[in-house]
């Protein structure tokens, strides 16, 4: 049989290679704790990427956005509200002595669902003090910086992702596979974690430090 994708035979969470495939609970975690997820929308038949902040609310099982009142993003979910979501980590890249094995260390999670404008004034603040939960939790609300106003509603919209399906995969691998036909193995140099520059998201070509 020839090899070939048909989404009418596979869900569209379904991966390739079962053996990469993580838990429920893995996939919670992940979702909960990456900074950016990247949102995939479409006018017609042209696609629209918009990487952004989110928050995953586990009771609700639905990611939460917000964005401006206008723009592509919203006429696009408008238009359809089907969406792809996708964020991911990066680890160390993965050098080999063969050309074909080249490979990097990587967790990834995708959701599907239908994304909504969220009109509700509860859910609404709730997902917006969700989000600065998030990120700035050190911070106190009502201590730090002032409750969700009436007119701060006016000015942003919320959005949520009911997610359908997700998948969650990992390929976190210590080495790449290596030529054993008598190629000269690697110096152990090329298998530190400062080797490359780009390793770890790139935070070392940037002097960053390296976040495990």
């Amino acid at each position: 049989m020839a090899k070939g994708y048909d989404l009418k035979s596979r869900p569209a969470s379904q991966q390739r290679r079962g053996h990469l495939k993580q838990s429920d609970a893995w996939i919670r975690d992940m979702i909960k704790r990456l900074p950016i997820g990247h949102f995939a929308t479409r006018w017609d038949d042209q696609p629209f990427v918009h990487p952004m902040t989110y928050v995953y609310v586990e009771d609700k099982h639905c990611i939460y956005m917000h964005g401006s009142t206008v723009g592509r993003r919203r006429a696009n979910t408008e238009r359809y509200e089907k969406m792809c979501f996708c964020a991911t980590e990066m680890g160390r890249l993965l050098p080999s002595n063969q050309a074909l094995h080249f490979s990097v260390q990587y967790r990834s999670v995708i959701a599907f669902g239908d994304v909504r404008s969220v009109t509700d004034d509860a859910e609404q603040k709730s997902a917006l003090y969700a989000l600065i939960n998030k990120y700035f939790s050190p911070l106190e609300l009502n201590k730090d910086y002032s409750p969700i106003r009436p007119e701060d509603i006016k000015m942003t919209t919320v959005y949520a992702l009911d997610i359908s399906e997700w998948s969650g995969k990992e390929n976190w691998k210590e080495m790449a596979g290596m030529d054993d036909r008598g190629w000269p193995e690697l110096d152990e140099k090329w298998h530190l974690d400062d080797a490359f520059p780009l390793s770890y998201g790139g935070t070392m070509a940037y002097g960053g430090p390296i976040v495990k």
